[in-house]
C-alpha cells in the first residue's frame, strides 16, 4: 500500500512540476550545514576540509529541496540524463514525469523539475568553489599545498559549468559558433543578480580555469588525494576532454582523453560483471561508498538491480532498450547483463526443468505474460499451468532462474556483500518460505517487476545500496579518443581504443571499420560500454541524433520494449536542439536575467 501512496505522489508531483520547490531553495542546495565563511577558510588546510564537503555535496541527501531521492551527482545523471534518453528505460523516471517530460514535449516549462534541478545542482557546487576562489590567494600556508587546493576548486567549477553546457546550452553546431545566449557566468562567492551570458563565455572560462588547474597540480608538489571522490589532474583532463567534445574541440579532446587515462586500466570483464559497486583501477572518479553515507538516500538503492526500493516499489531498476541490445555481437560478454528474449533459451541449456512453460523468446510479446501497462513486467502471467486457464505460462519462472543463475554463477563481485543471508532480497526476487517458485528445498522466489530488458550491470552493497558509483572512467576517455581521433583522421587511433575495450568484452573482436561506419562503431561501442553511467542523452545530443523509441506490440516480436505511451521519437530540433530552459527558480529571483534573450 505505501508503495502504491509513494508512486500516485510522484505522478502528481511531476505532473505539476517542482516537487513544492519554494523561494527559499534558490541556489540553496549545500548540504545540512552551511558552506564555511571566509574566516573558518583563513588556512590553506581549512580550504582542504571545504573542498572534501564539495566532494561529499555530490553524493549527499538534499532533503532540503523536497526532492524525492535527490542526492547530486548520480541523480542528475541518472534521471535527467540517461532516463530522458534513446538506451535507458527507467519505471521510476516513468512515475515521477508525465509522458511529455519524457518525449521532450514541456521542455520549454520553465517551472519544471526536470528544468531546476541541475541548474540548481551545478550552480550550488560552484557557488562553494568559487567562496574558496575569494580567498585561497590570501589564506596561511605553504605554496604547494595552495596550488593543490586551488586547482581542485577550480576544476569543481569547471565540471559544474561542462555539466550546465551539456543541459542548457545548444549543441555546438545550433550554437552560431557559441554565441547563443544561455547561462549565468558567477566566479565570486556572493549570490547577487548577474546578465545572461553567452556559450562561448562560459567555454572560455571552463577552458581558463582547467588550464589554471592541470598548471597548479604540477605545482602541487607530493600533495595527492587520499580518495577517489576527490578530484585530481587527470580528472581535470577528463573534464577537459569533456567540453572539448561539447565544443568539438576535437584535438584538445583527443590529448586530454588520451593524457586522463594514463595510469588506469579498462576493466577485465570478470570486473564489468562484480556490480558497479566497488573500486577498481577503471574508475577514475567515484562517489563516497560508506555504508553510514546517506543511507537510502543512495543511488544503489533506487537503480541497483538489488536495491530496496526496486523491491518496495516496484518499478524496475532500468531496462536496456531492446534495439541497443539486438546490436550487441552475440560473443559480447555484456549480453548477460540484459534479461531479453534470448535469455529464454540460455536459461532452458542450463537445465530444461527451469522452463516449465517450455516458452519461446516470440513470448516476451504474448499480453498475458508481459503487463503492457506496467513497464512491460515480466513476472505478471502465471507461474503454474494450474492458474494459466489453458493459456501460456512460465515467464515469471523463468526470469526468476535466469536472475537467480546470474546471481550465483556469472556476478563476480562479493556474493556476501549484496546478499547477506537466505531470506533476503535478491535481483528481482526475494527468497523465503514462501513465493511463486521453489527454488530449493525450503526455499522459495518471490519475483517483483522485472521490466522487459532489465539490467544487472549495476548491484549495489546491502543493506544502503551503498556503491562507488562512477563520476568517471577510463573506458569513457579511451572512447572519447576514439571519437576524436575519428575527428582528426586518426583512424588508426581510433580502431586501437575500440579494440582496447571491445577486445575484452567480445571474443574474436576485430575492427575494421572505417569512414562513417567507424564512426557508427565508436558510437555503438560508447552507447553498450557506458550505458546507464550518466551519457545516454547528453551523447545523442551531441551527435545531433534523433531518439526513435518503438513501442512493444502484443504479438509483434519484431516491435520494441517501451511502453506505448513512452514510445515514440524525440527529433533533434526539438526545443532549440534539446536545450533545457533556464528554470524560473533562476529567473524570479535575479532580475537581470533577460528572457529575451533565449532562443525563441
Amino acid at each position: 500500500m505505501k508503495s502504491n501512496i509513494f508512486l500516485h505522489g510522484l505522478i502528481a508531483l511531476g505532473s505539476v512540476g517542482l516537487f513544492g520547490a519554494c523561494a527559499s531553495d534558490y541556489l540553496d542546495t549545500t548540504p545540512e550545514a552551511n558552506f564555511p565563511d571566509k574566516d573558518a577558510l583563513s588556512t590553506v588546510d581549512n580550504i582542504q576540509l571545504a573542498l572534501n564537503g564539495i566532494s561529499l555535496s555530490m553524493n549527499t541527501q538534499y532533503q532540503s529541496t523536497s526532492w524525492n531521492q535527490y542526492n547530486g551527482e548520480s541523480y542528475v545523471n541518472t534521471i535527467c540524463n540517461e532516463a530522458i534518453g534513446q538506451d535507458y528505460i527507467s519505471g521510476l523516471a516513468g512515475a515521477m514525469f508525465n509522458t511529455e517530460t519524457l518525449k521532450g514535449e514541456n521542455w520549454n516549462n520553465a517551472d519544471m523539475l526536470l528544468n531546476a534541478i541541475p541548474w540548481d545542482y551545478a550552480y550550488g557546487l560552484i557557488q562553494q568553489a568559487n567562496k574558496i576562489l575569494d580567498v585561497v590567494d590570501t589564506a596561511e600556508g605553504d605554496e604547494e599545498t595552495r596550488a593543490w587546493v586551488k586547482a581542485q576548486a577550480l576544476t569543481f567549477r569547471a565540471h559544474s559549468y561542462t555539466k550546465l553546457l551539456q543541459f542548457y546550452a545548444p549543441r555546438w553546431e545550433d550554437s552560431n559558433n557559441g554565441g547563443v545566449f544561455c547561462l549565468v557566468k558567477r566566479t565570486t562567492g556572493e549570490i547577487k543578480n548577474a546578465p545572461l551570458t553567452t556559450m562561448n563565455d562560459i567555454l572560455a572560462l571552463v577552458y581558463e580555469d582547467l588550464n589554471n588547474a592541470i598548471a597548479l597540480y604540477d605545482q602541487a608538489g607530493n600533495n595527492a588525494r587520499d580518495m577517489k571522490w576527490m578530484v585530481d589532474k587527470s580528472v581535470a583532463q577528463g573534464i577537459y576532454a569533456r567540453v572539448a567534445m561539447i565544443k568539438h574541440d576535437w584535438p584538445t579532446a583527443q590529448k586530454m582523453a588520451h593524457d586522463a587515462r594514463q595510469g588506469y586500466t579498462i576493466m577485465d570483464n570478470d570486473t564489468y560483471l562484480s556490480g558497479f559497486y566497488a573500486d577498481n583501477n577503471d574508475f577514475m572518479w567515484t562517489s563516497g561508498s560508506a555504508d553510514e553515507d546517506i543511507y537510502y538516500w543512495s543511488w544503489g538503492s533506487h537503480y541497483a538491480a538489488n536495491g530496496l526500493y526496486v523491491k518496495n516499489w516496484g518499478v524496475g531498476a532500468g531496462a536496456m532498450d531492446y534495439d541497443l541490445y539486438k546490436q550487441m555481437d552475440e560473443n559480447d560478454i555484456r549480453r548477460q547483463l540484459y534479461i531479453t528474449p534470448d535469455k529464454i533459451a540460455f536459461t532452458q541449456a542450463v537445465n530444461k526443468a527451469w522452463n516449465p512453460g517450455k516458452l519461446v523468446a516470440d513470448d516476451y510479446w504474448d499480453a498475458d505474460l508481459v503487463d503492457a501497462t506496467k513497464d512491460l513486467n515480466l513476472a505478471a502471467g502465471p507461474s503454474s499451468r494450474k492458474d494459466a486457464d489453458g493459456g501460456k505460462w512460465g515467464l515469471l519462472n523463468v526470469t526468476m532462474r535466469y536472475c537467480a543463475y546470474y546471481i550465483s554463477d556469472i556476478f563476480k563481485g562479493n556474493y556476501s556483500d549484496c546478499f547477506p543471508g537466505t531470506d533476503n532480497y535478491m535481483a528481482y526476487y526475494s527468497t523465503g518460505q514462501s513465493g511463486d517458485v521453489l527454488l530449493s528445498r525450503g526455499v522459495y522466489g518471490k519475483q517483483v517487476v522485472t521490466p522487459f530488458g532489465a539490467q544487472l550491470k549495476f548491484i549495489a552493497k546491502a543493506p544502503y545500496g551503498t556503491s562507488k558509483y562512477p563520476y568517471m572512467r577510463a573506458a569513457e576517455m579511451c572512447l572519447t579518443e576514439a571519437e576524436a581521433a575519428w575527428h582528426n583522421d586518426d583512424f588508426t587511433t581510433a580502431q586501437n581504443c575500440l579494440k582496447e575495450i571491445n577486445g575484452k568484452r567480445v571474443t574474436g573482436y576485430v575492427c575494421n571499420a572505417t569512414g562513417e561506419e567507424l564512426l557508427k562503431e565508436i558510437q555503438l561501442s560508447r552507447r553498450i560500454e557506458l550505458w546507464g553511467e550518466g551519457f545516454g542523452w547528453s551523447d545523442f545530443k551531441r551527435w545531433n541524433l534523433p531518439i526513435n523509441r518503438r513501442a512493444w506490440v502484443a504479438g509483434d516480436p519484431t516491435s520494441g520494449n517501451w511502453m506505448p505511451e513512452r514510445a515514440g521519437v524525440v527529433e533533434t530540433s526539438m526545443n532549440h536542439g534539446w536545450m533545457f530552459t533556464l528554470p524560473n527558480s533562476e529567473s524570479d529571483y535575479n532580475d537581470q536575467v533577460d528572457r529575451n534573450l533565449l532562443p525563441k
